[in-house]
């Protein structure tokens, strides 16, 4: 199995567009594809074709917003508790390091795994991007970068993955994956 931190850091290396449009293409290739859900299918790069990167860039952003505001709810809400992996997480953030940034994206995959339903190889894309956006933040504390990165149409108390054809895919070799 990949290990999150290796392949978190060849993520963060990308251009926030292009893995923005990676993410667009990862979920679609999914939908046909279950085994593209695995962590390990990351270690593979998908072609993003020319013509059609707009609209790759477009799907990612229509998984990326509604999963970032549900995680953002899950850890920096009073309901979420801004409890210990959001303090792991700004201490993190404060190192400002590749290292530092590849941790933490290996801290909140198995957040978007578990609470999202998201499968792991879109959750270390997420992530990814996550922690991009907050490192941007002139906050020392990820939940206000965080917040200030939401897009302003999604709500993230009512914003839900449902409608999201990846959060419905269920990874290789557990009950109800199609193969």
């Amino acid at each position: 199995m990949a290990d999150v931190e290796a392949v978190a850091q060849n993520l963060l290396a990308l251009d926030e567009d292009d893995l923005m449009a990676q993410l667009g293409v990862r979920s679609q290739v999914i939908e046909s594809s279950p085994e593209a859900a695995s962590i390990d299918a990351l270690e593979e790069d998908l072609p993003v074709p020319r013509g059609a990167f707009d609209d790759f860039l477009q799907a990612g952003k229509n998984v990326f917003a509604p999963a970032s505001a549900q995680a953002y709810k899950i850890l920096c809400s009073p309901i979420g508790g801004e409890g210990e992996l959001a303090a792991e997480l700004d201490k993190l953030m404060n190192q400002k390091t590749a290292e530092a940034a590849a941790k933490m994206t290996a801290a909140l995959t198995p957040v978007l795994v578990g609470s999202l339903g998201l499968p792991q190889s879109i959750a270390v894309m997420v992530g990814s991007l996550i922690v991009k956006r907050v490192a941007k933040g002139t906050s020392d504390l990820i939940c206000e970068n965080w917040k200030a990165t939401l897009d302003g149409a999604v709500d993230p108390a009512e914003s839900t993955l449902e409608d999201s054809p990846i959060a419905s895919a269920e990874p290789p070799g557990t009950p109800g994956a199609t193969s």
